[in-house]
């Protein structure tokens, strides 16, 4: 069970580098995203979409739900999982002309709720509550007037316990994980209005790395 949890734990860390729309607005402005991407390794591929707002393009707010399928099977059978997860983050600093870079730090709580046809039977409840702590490093480099490339690259820390419940009673276990993240945003000004976003990324921990692809819009409410 334990591979399984840590799994889960590394593509949440690749969720939340790859999303957050306050990195593709100007400062002061005000901005709405949504975003569906793809993650997968060795052992797990799902989806997610996520939907968020920018307060003042430094401070953001969201959530995201995720589905995954395992390809290792919990008592016999094939095993399923979906992931809710609030996320809130915030950019200290971002760059400008005096600046080359931005710093940002978020937080997210994952709640992980697991099926299959035994659990389901035997009424059986299997769920992981999890934290997440991280901080991330970004650059904005213009590759033409309607394109922007931004490399980033991350580390989240992530700590909580998975737990099975029955009518006999319940067990848990206790995990927690350092992911580092690598990813690359191509940013492109659609329209005056809008940008589209596609992000490739990893996350890297010890033997296990993680291949994600998102794609997101995100609308400036406001200008900067």
């Amino acid at each position: 069970m334990k591979k399984i949890i840590l799994t889960l734990l590394i593509f949440g860390a690749v969720s939340t580098l790859s999303f957050a729309q306050s990195s593709y607005l100007e400062k002061g402005q005000n901005g709405f995203g949504i975003n569906g991407g793809f993650s997968t390794n060795e052992d797990v591929s799902g989806f997610s979409g996520e939907v968020g707002y920018s307060f003042s393009g430094v401070f953001d707010m969201g959530l995201s739900l995720s589905r995954f399928g395992f390809d290792q099977q919990l008592f016999g059978e094939d095993l399923n999982a979906t992931v809710i997860s609030p996320y809130v983050s915030y950019l200290p600093v971002k760059q400008d002309d005096s600046f080359p870079v931005s710093f940002g730090i978020s937080g997210s709580y994952q709640k992980q709720l697991y099926s299959n046809d035994v659990l389901n039977d035997n009424d059986i409840d299997m769920s992981g509550d999890y934290f997440t702590i991280g901080a991330s490093l970004f650059t904005d480099i213009d590759a033409s007037d309607a394109m922007k490339i931004q490399p980033k690259a991350g580390v989240n820390y992530i700590t909580g316990e998975t737990k099975i419940e029955d009518s006999s009673g319940s067990t848990s276990e206790s995990d927690n994980s350092t992911v580092f993240n690598l990813g690359v945003s191509l940013i492109f000004e659609t329209s005056p209005s809008n940008s589209f976003v596609v992000t490739p990324s990893l996350g890297i921990q010890e033997d296990v790395t993680t291949f994600g692809l998102s794609l997101s819009f995100v609308l400036p409410q406001t200008k900067p």
